[in-house]
């Protein structure tokens, strides 16, 4: 198994994620960070706690991270796409656990200096808490095994601004830190994630099987099918693209993925491309790379697989 810590914002598709990952044997999932993003962070860490409660797995450790931007600046969130509870405004009751006292940033560097070269990053939100890790022990970069970053958009429009994705943009500074820090990147963003809906069909197999996690996700669903088909996101408007599902199903397959290695940076000084990803493909620059970037998916294999996990 492969041990991992989720940082993650849920966010509908983070409960579609991580419940992908709590359904996968692959995965030894140690811990879940959270931090700001689709809603606040304490909403997020409310909705951390909820999605290991409805699987049944309130053994996992969840840790409060950073509540602003790596430089301080007010959290950019995103209600108008995940609700103002962040979990399609289900009106779900309050957790009946919570969070751990330790800070996420002083357990990410704790973990991962203790086993280097182990555990296997997983990004689901802005990387405002690995980038706050690194500054204060940079050995941190170098001793995840992967950090698999879900943002970024190299051949494709982003979905924040014109050039860039919401995770990226909202804390270019903490991932231009992440991306710079000498961590091994695997970047899967718009390029593969636009390729990866799932069916009406899937979906209703999914909504047969009437777990709690199953139920929690289907009733939370609706508000972002609404929100992607306003936006014509969606090939069938019955159908469910989750971004942050594609980045856990490289944690836990990367083999559903075709990569190109290459050097990567993050615009962060500019109003007009901030969270901008710049990816050399061609090696024009010199620089060495410094991040795996997905770049094709087997879609199809993808989707059956989250489809076979998701409430088992």
């Amino acid at each position: 198994m492969k041990p991992v810590i989720i940082d993650t914002d849920p966010g509908i598709d983070d409960a579609a994620a991580i419940f992908f990952a709590l359904g996968s044997p692959e995965l030894d999932i140690l811990a879940l960070t959270t931090i700001f993003g689709n809603v606040s962070l304490d909403q997020c860490t409310t909705n951390a706690l909820r999605i290991l409660e409805a699987a049944g797995r309130e053994g996992i450790p969840v840790y409060r991270g950073a509540p602003r931007t790596f430089g301080l600046g007010d959290p950019p969130l995103a209600p108008h796409i995940h609700g103002s509870d962040g979990l399609g405004d289900t009106g779900l009751p309050a957790p009946k656990t919570a969070a751990q006292p330790s800070h996420a940033v002083f357990e990410i560097v704790e973990r991962a200096l203790a086993t280097p070269g182990e555990i296997t990053f997983v990004a689901l939100g802005r990387l405002t808490n690995l980038a706050l890790a690194i500054n204060m022990e940079p050995r941190v970069a170098e001793s995840f095994d992967e950090v698999v970053v879900m943002g970024g958009a190299v051949g494709v429009p982003g979905n924040a601004t014109p050039v860039a994705t919401a995770n990226i943009w909202g804390d270019a500074q903490a991932a231009d830190v992440v991306y710079r820090s000498g961590a091994r990147v695997v970047q899967v963003g718009l390029d593969v994630c636009l390729e990866v809906e799932l069916t009406p069909e899937q979906l209703a197999s999914v909504w047969a099987r009437d777990s709690a996690s199953t139920r929690l996700l289907q009733a939370a669903v609706g508000f972002i099918q609404a929100a992607y088909n306003r936006r014509g996101r969606l090939r069938n408007p019955r159908g469910a693209q989750f971004n942050d599902v594609p980045a856990m199903a490289y944690a836990i397959d990367p083999t559903l993925f075709s990569t190109s290695e290459a050097f990567v940076r993050v615009e962060h000084t500019s109003k007009l491309t901030e969270g901008q990803t710049v990816a050399d493909l061609e090696g024009l620059t010199g620089q060495p790379a410094n991040v795996r970037v997905a770049l094709e998916v087997d879609a199809d294999r993808l989707t059956d697989l989250w489809t076979q996990r998701l409430g088992r």
